[in-house]
């Protein structure tokens, strides 16, 4: 492992990431989490949650919001990896803070709620934000298409968590009603939006 004094940190091949990793490595994503997976679920429907409610706020239409369970057996046995996705979001006509911001505002209502529950640690914070890799790897290609093929500098990506809290703060009571609605099962944004009292844009 190789880390700074500040960020971005890199965790062996991998990163860049704001949070610095564990001083140990993990076997898998779930076992490093540390949480059941009822707790998992719960925590990965937040993350989907927080992208769709700064969607609602910010004008971008999301189709459905839902979850995977899927079971794998990796070498340090048989685990259930938990996926979720916003379905079909598109940027298209947004401006790139708009595109980042909703793309940050997942990691950041994943740990927001790990720790309403009590249930943050460091190394949990970390997999929080690994866990948003694929919402990094949409910004940089987001990024490149805005900027003429310009690499996103991670900071700048990371600042735009702080856009996301702003957003997110005053709407945690949103966020939780729609990760209820994507636990129970997939939920188009409609209905999701409905629910808290937000407008889903027009596609």
């Amino acid at each position: 492992m190789t880390t700074t004094e500040q960020p971005p940190y890199f965790w062996g091949d991998e990163g860049p990431y704001f949070v610095p990793p564990p001083q140990r490595r993990f076997c898998c994503q779930e076992h490093g989490e540390g949480l059941d997976l009822g707790s998992r679920k719960a925590a990965v429907a937040i993350h989907e949650a927080g992208h769709a409610v700064v969607a609602f706020l910010l004008g971008v239409h999301v189709p459905s919001i839902e979850l995977e369970s899927t079971a794998v057996v990796r070498d340090c046995g048989a685990v259930t990896r938990v996926e979720g996705a916003n379905i079909g979001v598109s940027f298209v006509g947004a401006t790139r803070t708009t595109a980042l911001t909703v793309l940050a505002a997942g990691v950041r209502a994943h740990q927001w709620s790990l720790r309403m529950t009590g249930m943050l640690t460091s190394e949990r914070a970390f997999f929080a934000e690994r866990g948003g890799t694929s919402d990094w790897e949409r910004a940089q290609h987001l990024a490149r298409g805005v900027d003429g093929g310009a690499e996103l500098d991670p900071r700048d990506y990371w600042r735009h968590w702080e856009k996301a809290d702003a957003l997110l703060s005053p709407h945690w009571t949103a966020v939780t009603k729609v990760a209820a609605l994507v636990v129970a099962g997939p939920v188009s944004g409609d209905v999701a939006a409905a629910a808290c009292g937000l407008v889903n844009a027009a596609r």
